[in-house]
């Protein structure tokens, strides 16, 4: 059976009629309201769903305050700029799909795009490792498109944050919601109260399951038993810096993408203007473990001794440097995301609106067709400005 993910690189591969429209969320119209009862708007997190539909809400006129618990924005699209001399995406790093879908979320005609991008080649050196032998070969077709010299959270940067950069609160981590009047009132740690006429949640599924925020009333049974029930990865990713381009273009060991969780080794300065050398490893679900279960020396000497096997030591020979992002320990997030082979029928149930006040945005909660990535993330976003505004 094709995987989820499978399905939505071959649909951009074949062109699949109206998969950018289904995948990435029809462009929302910017003349006049459809609701005139909504004033205004909180959301609750800066991450891509968060500051999409911040950026939606301002191109529509109404107003808005996005509360972050973090000391910055981005959510699970975090970039380093100072490892190497091009910026390292440590959460979302590809466009699964057409890349017009930057276009999609800027929601802009009068705005073009400089965003430069770099495309894969079938003929892309790879190789997998069986545990004895090392297989090499040509990659194949891959439909995800890499950033140049920018990422996800850049590109949010430069498009996006101006305009709602004002309204964005961030060390402001909200505890409770309160929707069971005329009004949805927000209270914040230290006992702030923000009011408005809705609010979209835009925290990861962790957050929920963990009861982090704390709703007035509940939240519907349906939406809590999806919530608990819905299958999540957590993930790492860790980035090594060599002084030789010794290893190919993708690195798979065998069978390390499973329904259990996912894992590669892959050229990280793929296409980028840099001289440094960048090996990336992605990995989520029970793949992570190894690695989360180590950081510092540790894990960079674990990393070594599994390529050190592969490539006659050149790892451990070329070593300069190297940086790590455990999600499973990064607060207020918590995890990766839920995982590719998860439930269809419970992102649509987490994204259900409640009472037509309280909304929900993020790259999972979805419509089922799709979810966790950066782009799925924005359409949920618009799907919620949608519907809020009927």
């Amino acid at each position: 059976m094709i995987s989820r993910r499978d399905f939505v690189k071959i649909a951009g591969l074949l062109g699949v009629g109206g998969f950018a429209a289904a995948a990435c969320g029809a462009r929302v119209t910017t003349a006049g309201r459809q609701n005139t009862t909504i004033g205004s708007v909180i959301i609750v997190g800066a991450g891509p769903a968060g500051m999409s539909a911040a950026h939606l809400l301002g191109q529509r006129g109404i107003d808005f305050t996005i509360l972050e618990a973090k000391d910055t924005y981005g959510g699970r699209i975090k970039t380093a700029h100072d490892f190497v001399d091009f910026p390292i995406p440590l959460g979302g790093e590809w466009i699964h799909v057409d890349p017009e879908v930057l276009d999609v979320i800027v929601n802009d005609d009068s705005v073009e795009l400089t965003t430069k991008l770099s495309f894969y080649d079938d003929r892309d050196s790879a190789a997998v490792w069986d545990g004895t032998t090392l297989r090499a070969g040509e990659a194949g077709e891959n439909a995800d498109v890499k950033f140049v010299g920018d990422t996800w959270l850049t590109f949010f940067e430069h498009y996006v944050v101006p305009g709602i950069e004002s309204e964005l609160r961030l060390s402001t981590p909200v505890e409770a919601i309160d929707y069971s009047g005329d009004e949805v009132n927000v209270m914040v740690a230290g006992g702030e109260v923000f009011t408005a006429d809705a609010v979209i949640v835009t925290v990861p599924v962790m957050q929920l399951r963990k009861r982090a925020i704390d709703f007035e009333p509940p939240l519907p049974d349906d939406k809590l038993e999806a919530i608990d029930e819905v299958q999540l990865w957590t993930g790492m990713k860790v980035f090594l810096e060599f002084s030789e381009p010794w290893y190919p273009t993708f690195l798979e060991i065998a069978g390390s993408d499973s329904a259990a969780g996912q894992k590669l080794y892959y050229d990280a300065a793929y296409g980028q203007d840099a001289n440094a050398h960048v090996l990336g490893l992605f990995t989520v679900g029970d793949q992570s473990w190894p690695y989360q279960r180590r950081d510092g020396q540790e894990l960079v000497d674990y990393i070594l001794a599994e390529l050190d096997e592969m490539y006659d030591g050149a790892p451990s020979r070329t070593f300069v440097q190297h940086i790590a992002q455990n999600w499973e320990v990064e607060p207020y997030i918590e995890q990766a995301y839920i995982a590719d082979n998860a439930d269809w029928r419970l992102p649509p149930k987490m994204q259900r609106p409640v009472q037509s006040r309280v909304f929900f945005a993020g790259d999972a909660y979805t419509d089922g067709e799709d979810w966790s990535s950066v782009h799925m993330a924005a359409a949920s976003a618009a799907e919620a400005v949608e519907a809020l505004l009927r």
